[in-house]
């Protein structure tokens, strides 16, 4: 490779031609990793794939995850004859890295060891750790101002307005919202396939009864499958394509299942598009990428609710936002600032190798456009040395718990 020529004011040089920037995205149905390295008027990129993310008692191993995901590259490098930094022990330069994690919120023990993590396996001292909901919302709508429904297993729609603050709607798990998705269309179908069992009048379908007798066996059973697994969401959510089929093959119940689902998820959409947000949407995730009844309905529902609304294709994906994040982070990191706990954000705040923090280099403050990430205002006031880096205690606008 040529060396690249960077300017004395950019950030990454730091003498070294070659730098690269990190994204990840790590799920609970596997993970990837992709570095991009400029280079020319086209960047050079490659693509690592990783393990899903296991639940434990503890929490997720999402640390794990990325410490492996991140070992795969620098293995790469080494075997690929990729240019390395004598004081990163040899490995490539990365300028920053940034990572999208499924369950941050919730499931993740502390986000504070993902940085730990990046730092360590990388040798970067700019990390961003991110909800994967948020790192969707980057890569679909780009970082422009606007609403973004991510539906999977759960349901989030977040959406930031001009002056850079976040909104938040649903996203509260299985028990307590996620509203029309996976987790939502397979409950409601198990819950017909009961209504069948028992020869109830109304709400019954046969068609879904036969399919979860195949998939989950006698009904008796089924409470005690169900109630006593530390993967409930997951499980429920996995009747879904059940459901899909049944609903194109003629089943009323799997057809109004949907459509309820996408009355739900055009209801979060719209709710997230609170005052002052640009009516700019877009949708991601497994469960809206193709045609069907329920995007259909979200569509419909969408328009009633809100016939102002200009629903877009995705421009990208969790992992395309999470690249958007550790570009910006290494190029302009005075403004990529932390939305807690959606996104932390370390620059500077302790050594590339996970040392001692940086009391005088961490304090930034930023100035957004509509078309840069956002900030929550209430974040301005950094603490140097807190837990999670450079950022202290945020009472974040918006519903982000």
């Amino acid at each position: 490779m040529s060396d690249i020529t960077r300017g004395a004011d950019d950030p990454a040089a730091e003498g070294w031609a070659e730098t690269w920037n990190v994204a990840l995205d790590v799920g609970g149905s596997g993970s990837r990793l992709v570095a991009e390295l400029k280079h020319g008027p086209e960047p050079e990129r490659i693509q690592l794939e990783g393990r899903p993310v296991r639940i434990l008692p503890t929490g997720s191993d999402a640390s794990e995850v990325v410490a492996s995901l991140c070992r795969s590259f620098t293995a790469w490098a080494a075997r690929t004859g990729q240019p390395g930094d004598p004081a990163r022990e040899g490995r490539p330069h990365v300028s920053a890295a940034a990572v999208g994690v499924t369950g941050l919120t919730s499931l993740v023990p502390s986000p504070g060891e993902v940085h730990d993590v990046l730092a360590r396996e990388l040798f970067t001292n700019r990390t961003a750790v991110a909800g994967d909901a948020l790192t969707a919302h980057l890569g679909a709508l780009r970082g422009r101002a606007g609403a973004v429904l991510a539906v999977g297993t759960g349901a989030v729609a977040f959406s930031f307005d001009r002056s850079g603050r976040w909104h938040r709607a649903d996203g509260w798990g299985h028990l307590l919202g996620d509203l029309g998705a996976g987790v939502w269309i397979g409950g409601e179908a198990l819950r017909a396939a009961t209504a069948a069992h028992d020869g109830r009048p109304r709400g019954g379908s046969k068609r879904l009864l036969d399919a979860a007798l195949a998939r989950l066996g006698p009904v008796p059973s089924w409470p005690a499958q169900l109630y006593m697994s530390a993967d409930r969401a997951r499980k429920l959510a996995s009747f879904t394509p059940e459901v899909m089929r049944a609903a194109q093959e003629g089943d009323e119940m799997s057809q109004r299942i949907l459509h309820e689902a996408g009355k739900h998820l055009a209801t979060t959409l719209a709710t997230a598009l609170a005052p002052g947000i640009p009516a700019l949407a877009s949708t991601t995730g497994r469960l809206v990428q193709e045609e069907s009844p329920l995007t259909r309905s979200l569509a419909e529902n969408l328009a009633e609710e809100r016939p102002d609304v200009q629903l877009v294709p995705s421009a990208g994906t969790p992992l395309d936002g999470a690249l958007h994040l550790a570009r910006r982070l290494a190029e302009v990191p005075a403004k990529v600032v932390g939305y807690r706990p959606w996104l932390t954000v370390r620059i500077d705040g302790r050594g590339a190798a996970g040392g001692p923090a940086d009391m005088g280099a961490d304090t930034l403050v930023a100035e957004l456009s509509a078309t840069e990430l956002p900030v929550d205002r209430a974040d301005r006031h950094n603490l140097p040395g807190h837990p999670y880096g450079q950022h202290g205690p945020a009472r974040p606008s918006g519903d982000a718990s």
